[in-house]
């Protein structure tokens, strides 16, 4: 059964945790739950391709969740002509 995290920094860290096993073999399947905002989200990983794309997901919610995330504005060509 996979375990529940209720964070995505303590899921990233878990991963994180479980990279080496995956890599040497150690493991081949990969199981994990977040619970956020009320809902259930389960991830199964069954090759390393697939862990390390999930890595890089949590790591991304895990950036967000912190706020070390930053978010890029572009400004838009043009002025309507106003210039």
């Amino acid at each position: 059964m996979a375990a529940t995290f209720t964070t995505w920094s303590a899921l990233y860290t878990t991963m994180l945790n479980t990279l080496a096993d995956f890599v040497t073999g150690k493991i081949t399947i990969a199981e994990y739950s977040i619970s956020s905002g009320g809902n259930l989200r389960r991830m199964s990983y069954r090759s390393f391709e697939e862990f390390k794309a999930g890595l890089e997901y949590v790591k991304h919610m895990a950036d967000q969740e912190s706020g070390t995330v930053v978010r890029r504005t572009y400004a838009k060509q043009g002025g309507g002509g106003r210039w």
